[in-house]
């Protein structure tokens, strides 16, 4: 009878130690809390990094910096510390925005800039100031939905939300307007 239970147990300890081998810590699948807790760890991070993109001539479109980029696979986003985004339109025509933090949705191209967000006409040096904006990359436009300040020399306009055309520089206050416009000097 010994005989018999020495060979059963050592089978049964190898089929034991496979599976262990072959599915070490079970099937993650099987427990929500452990695969939520897995979407939400970053799968690549990079610091300082800087991402150009081209039109299909070959001209300079955008450039997208950032001190750090935290890149989560599961929402095919990007968490941004002190992000710089600068728009080309190939004419000389340039936008800079930059704010403290930030996400960058990639699949649809929309960048949602948080916190001490600036946005700057660099041919004017018009700057509108607020804190929070949506950047659509792909369509070239800028929207707030929270109160924005825009100064230009000594004048100032106020509102409580904005849209912007950043190729046809166009920017629409609106609601609330109030303006303070000071003549420039000669």
């Amino acid at each position: 009878m010994q005989r018999t239970v020495l060979p059963i147990a050592l089978a049964f300890c190898l089929v034991l130690l496979t599976s262990l081998y072959w599915n070490p810590g079970g099937d993650p699948g099987a427990d929500p809390a452990i695969a939520q807790r897995q979407m939400a760890l970053p799968r690549t991070y990079v610091e300082n990094v800087r991402s150009w993109q081209y039109t299909e001539d070959g001209m300079l479109k955008e450039v997208l910096e950032a001190d750090r980029a935290d890149y989560f696979a599961g929402k095919d986003s990007s968490e941004l510390q002190q992000p710089r985004f600068y728009s080309h339109d190939g004419n000389d025509r340039t936008w800079s925005a930059t704010a403290d933090e930030g996400t960058f949705r990639h699949r649809p191209g929309v960048l949602q800039l948080r916190s001490t967000v600036r946005l700057v006409n660099d041919q004017t040096g018009g700057t509108l100031a607020t804190q929070a904006m949506t950047l659509n990359t792909r369509k070239n436009t800028a929207v707030s939905r929270v109160p924005v300040t825009i100064t230009q020399n000594e004048s100032i306009l106020r509102a409580d939300g904005m849209t912007a055309d950043l190729n046809t520089e166009r920017i629409v206050m609106s609601p609330n307007v109030e303006t303070t416009y000071v003549q420039a000097r000669p």
